[in-house]
């Protein structure tokens, strides 16, 4: 599944949900982190579980679950009441993750489970440990960059001068584990336009998508990050060309084509057959 935008909506507040859904958000998470406040983790964690009891009211394909950092009490209790569920979330974000093993500690424990994890850089230490951290994903995973938090910790601002270093490793280090990723907010959300034109500059660096606070900001975020239908034809003629030797490294349009580059193809044209169904 090729997922362009995430929005958010804090588990205290399922009354949003319907209307998170109905924003066409990729994946709407059920956050227990930062948008629950410290005295109401218990609630927010005990409404999940009910929600999750009730098989995510039939949209578990396009919800995600955002647990509490595993170094802290609240993260191990929302990884054991997950355990527990009988139905899982199409996605868990693991956030603030500042080594490999806190991926190796989750993947272990959802071993089985249907939900793709969503590794967040969004620390110091994250950030230089990105390789060591991504060398180790599932081969399914997404990455998330919390540029919000990162610029919190280093002082930065959230202007692109600001940004692009981090958004340069982050990007990096996930390629070199062939796995999407996917940039973090734009806070001025009534300004649209200031929201597609940095969703353009980090599709050029090759972000897959965006995380959103609004439902007004999806549109935005589909748009920019849906395959063209130049894309697509070529993502199609490539897979054809493929097919037609047999597999292994060709030659397509004078460019190598190898099998990261193929995946490519297939995602995209993996994006084109949800959306017709």
């Amino acid at each position: 599944m090729l997922i362009r935008s995430i929005l958010f909506t804090p588990a205290t507040r399922l009354d949003r949900l319907p209307r998170a859904l109905s924003s066409g958000a990729d994946i709407v998470i059920v956050d227990l982190e930062d948008g629950v406040g410290e005295g109401v983790k218990s609630a927010a964690r005990a409404a999940l579980v009910a929600l999750a009891g009730r098989g995510f009211d039939g949209s578990a394909d396009r919800i995600g679950v955002r647990i509490n950092t595993l170094g802290s009490a609240h993260g191990i209790r929302d990884m054991a009441a997950l355990l527990d569920c009988a139905k899982w979330p199409a996605v868990l974000v693991v956030p603030k993750v500042n080594a490999a093993s806190e991926v190796r500690q989750v993947a272990s424990l959802s071993a089985g489970r249907r939900a793709r994890l969503l590794i967040t850089l969004e620390t110091a230490v994250g950030l230089a440990n990105a390789p060591d951290i991504l060398s180790v994903a599932p081969s399914d995973a997404l990455v998330g960059y919390g540029s919000a938090d990162h610029m919190a910790e280093t002082g930065g601002t959230m202007k692109v001068e600001s940004l692009g270093w981090a958004r340069g490793q982050i990007v990096n280090a996930a390629a070199m584990r062939g796995l999407s990723v996917l940039d973090g907010v734009w806070l001025d959300y009534k300004n649209t336009d200031g929201l597609e034109a940095e969703a353009r500059l980090v599709k050029s660096m090759g972000f897959s998508g965006k995380i959103a606070i609004h439902p007004d900001q999806i549109p935005v975020i589909n748009r920019v990050f849906s395959p063209t239908d130049a894309e697509l034809e070529t993502a199609r003629a490539m897979i054809k060309a493929s097919e037609a030797v047999g597999g292994g490294a060709f030659s397509f349009n004078g460019k190598m084509v190898d099998a990261p580059v193929l995946a490519r193809a297939y995602r995209l044209m993996e994006f084109t057959n949800r959306s017709t169904t």
